[in-house]
């Protein structure tokens, strides 16, 4: 989820509930290649990945949470998978949905003696759904982002518009964001001093029975220094396919 459909996270309300107060809901996913914030995951493959979130609902306004994110990710080095644990409180107040919480980004395999890929960010998303378009805008701040390379900052705003025909709810959805990092030559590699890049996707997604397929072109500002010679941040289509099961 947090690739293809990290631009509908902003603008998701509070989960479906039934009668009782509690849900569960399993998402299995597949995607052509991961990318997070402009920077592909998978060096060019695909990924099979698989979330879950248990939400609790306190009231009309306030609904708790806990999640957890896995998939497959290929750095070139001996890390095979990305697993996160998330968890916060969702509100809602009429079409004004806010989210505050915090996720653990953790990677399997890690190679001995380097710098860990591990770090916590802390979150604050707002969306207002118009109807016609919903717009959204989120801030994540980490004080030790990936590779031990310092505070880091991201901020991001997105919109989406449903497309008012046929029976699979299109959506176009469009995100950008500010990724600022204090250490860059940590996280980028020794010689790198700009400690800020934009990434930014647009695509179109449908839903049907359950399963939700989308199309989305990823790009960025990042230079061919950041990123192993341009192969793991260039321009990028991206197919995804999910279905999402609520318990």
């Amino acid at each position: 989820m947090r690739a293809a459909f990290a631009a509908l996270a902003l603008t998701a309300t509070a989960p479906a509930m039934a009668e009782d107060r509690l849900s569960l809901t399993l998402t299995p996913a597949v995607v052509s290649e991961y990318y997070f914030r402009g920077i592909s995951q998978t060096d060019g493959h695909p990924a099979a990945q698989l979330s879950g979130e248990g939400a609790f609902k306190i009231n009309d306004t306030f609904t708790g949470y806990l999640g957890a994110f896995a998939s497959n990710v290929d750095f070139n080095n001996s890390v095979s998978a990305e697993v996160d644990f998330t968890g916060g409180f969702r509100s809602t107040f009429d079409k004004l949905t806010l989210d505050l919480g915090l996720i653990r980004y953790m990677y399997l395999d890690q190679p001995t003696g380097s710098q860990t890929y591990d770090f916590t960010e802390a979150k604050l998303t707002a969306a207002y759904d118009f109807g016609f378009a919903i717009p959204s805008a989120g801030i994540y701040y980490s004080p030790n982002f990936q590779l031990d390379s310092g505070n880091a900052t991201y901020l991001t705003a997105g919109l989406t518009v449903p497309v008012p025909v046929t029976q699979f709810e299109p959506k176009i959805v469009a995100n950008i964001g500010q990724q600022t990092i204090d250490k860059p030559q940590n996280f980028f590699g020794a010689g790198n001093t700009d400690d800020k890049y934009l990434d930014w996707n647009i695509g179109l997604f449908a839903s049907y029975w359950g399963f939700t397929a989308g199309l989305q072109y990823v790009d960025s500002d990042l230079k061919k220094s950041h990123c192993a010679g341009g192969a793991n941040c260039g321009p990028a289509a991206v197919l995804s396919l999910s279905y999402a099961y609520t318990f």
